[in-house]
């Protein structure tokens, strides 16, 4: 867990696009195990925007960012509402990990026009960490359906030991491109 922690997490989300200078929204990041790595990978010059509604996380959160000296990452409180305060065309990646299969369908839907709004355009990439297929409702073919027609592309998939709950497992992440709508 360390290992990946420390090395094999920053290299996968290299992998993944995550590159110097970007602006990446966390959405439900938790912990944060995703934007303390990718802050790493944005260095001093990107921002990481860690949005999440549960003040219990987002207070260890603030603990590690503090403990660490990370000047980077914002963190965004929000309601259970399906809203992100973020400018619209702002954000270069949008981390979808390990948190949809938590909404309802019409969650669903809003929070991927959110992304859509929030994303660059023409340069814009939603990364979708696919957990829990086939139980919360989450069944791979609708869900890739439903973000090609909100508007995305999908232009990479991955399997890569990724960060899950407490341990790392063998996942699919699903790289999608905001495409323009006609």
């Amino acid at each position: 867990m360390e290992e990946w922690l420390n090395s094999k997490g920053e290299i996968i989300l290299r992998e993944l696009g995550i590159t110097n200078r970007q602006h990446i929204l966390d959405f439900g990041c938790g912990t944060g195990v995703y934007s303390i790595i990718a802050s790493r990978v944005v260095g001093n010059t990107g921002k990481i925007y860690a949005l999440d509604y549960d003040e219990n996380v987002l207070k260890e959160l603030t603990d590690k960012i503090k403990n660490q000296n990370i000047n980077n990452i914002e963190i965004i409180k929000s309601s259970k509402e399906i809203s992100v305060p973020l400018k619209s065309n702002s954000i270069d990646v949008v981390l979808m990990y390990d948190v949809f299969h938590l909404l309802d369908k019409d969650d669903r839907v809003k929070l991927l026009n959110e992304i859509y709004r929030i994303l660059k355009k023409n340069y814009g990439i939603l990364s979708y960490f696919a957990t829990h297929i086939g139980s919360y409702g989450i069944q791979l073919k609708k869900v890739q359906d439903l973000i090609q027609k909100i508007g995305f592309e999908l232009f990479k998939q991955f399997k890569r030991p990724m960060f899950h709950w407490s341990w790392i497992e063998e996942g699919t992440v699903l790289n999608y491109r905001k495409i323009e709508k006609k």
